[in-house]
């Protein structure tokens, strides 16, 4: 009996095709001998990151890896909204892009955003029955949901998150929810702060298949409150402005993710600085309850610095004259 092929995919800009690469490895080592092909629709890629993909198809013979480069069409659409959070760019229009692109041999894709880590085999998701759903997902908690379908205006109370996709691919072109949810955003781009994701929703208006939030745990790597997690999830998504790869995660995320990077044909990434004041200020509290006394003092520094920054621009003129 023929085993089944896993189709798994991303969507990336030139920076992140080393984020997928972790991500690959971290994937393969989980489904040891499991045939997988992995589906990159990109905004650039560099010629060294092309040359580690071959090099990764050579060194694993169950693997395939398909490049599709789709720059032309993401330039045919809005720029992304104003109102979205810094952290997002146009790259993550490619999850809605991806489906039109692959072989239409494909029946079942999981998409996934690459910073996420794979902690237990995810063999159920291809044994789910989706037959005659476009997609399947991990809805946001009831709460949550039902706040973003309001700001949306949607008549549905469920809402997904993008994250992770099981994507049947018969039915998403069946239902051309690559145009409509393409048509979606150039309409209502000013409004969709989560950008394509609310598009998705808001053309499904809650006709997908909920899964179990095992398939897309969100954690925060770099809060020692909002990062729990069980160990019996199989996928953790890294949300908001940390990722795993980030300065200041905690030490059990950060040593789990780096174990995979060393593992991986991109051993060489460094680690990013936090991007944010938000981050910066985790990364001094994740250094200082750790006894990291130097870091903590430099990315306390930061946060410093750069409010200092921030309330200059905004009272140039009494700040100084302020009473204390």
């Amino acid at each position: 009996m023929q085993q089944t092929t896993y189709h798994i995919g991303f969507g990336v800009d030139n920076n992140y095709v080393k984020y997928a690469g972790v991500l690959m490895t971290n994937l393969l080592l989980q489904h040891i001998g499991q045939p997988m092909e992995f589906h990159l629709a990109c905004d650039g890629i560099d010629e060294a990151d092309r040359l580690r993909l071959a090099d990764f198809e050579r060194l694993y013979r169950n693997v395939r890896v398909h490049v599709y480069q789709a720059t032309a069409a993401l330039n045919k659409l809005n720029s992304i909204s104003s109102k979205a959070p810094p952290r997002l760019n146009r790259s993550v229009l490619l999850r809605i892009l991806l489906p039109h692109l692959v072989p239409s041999h494909i029946k079942r894709l999981v998409y996934m955003d690459v910073d996420m880590l794979c902690l237990n085999p995810i063999d159920e998701l291809w044994q789910i029955n989706i037959d005659g759903q476009a997609v399947a997902a991990v809805p946001y908690p009831d709460h949550a949901g039902v706040q973003m379908c309001r700001r949306l205006g949607m008549s549905s109370e469920r809402y997904c998150n993008a994250g992770m996709l099981l994507i049947n691919i018969p039915a998403w072109r069946a239902q051309s929810l690559t145009t409509k949810v393409a048509e979606y955003f150039q309409l209502h781009t000013e409004r969709l702060r989560m950008l394509e994701q609310d598009a998705l929703n808001c053309v499904l208006d809650g006709d997908f298949i909920e899964l179990d939030s095992k398939f897309n745990h969100m954690v925060e790597p770099n809060s020692p409150l909002m990062c729990k997690y069980s160990g019996q999830e199989c996928i953790l998504h890294f949300v908001n402005e940390a990722k795993a790869w980030t300065i200041g995660c905690i030490p059990e995320i950060y040593d789990l993710y780096w174990s995979y990077v060393r593992r991986s044909l991109w051993y060489d990434i460094q680690p990013a600085e936090p991007s944010t004041i938000k981050a910066a200020f985790l990364a001094a509290v994740t250094a200082e309850i750790h006894g990291q006394d130097k870091d903590a003092i430099k990315y306390y520094s930061t946060v410093a610095r750069r409010l200092s920054e921030y309330y200059l621009e905004q009272n140039k003129k009494d700040l100084f004259d302020m009473e204390v």
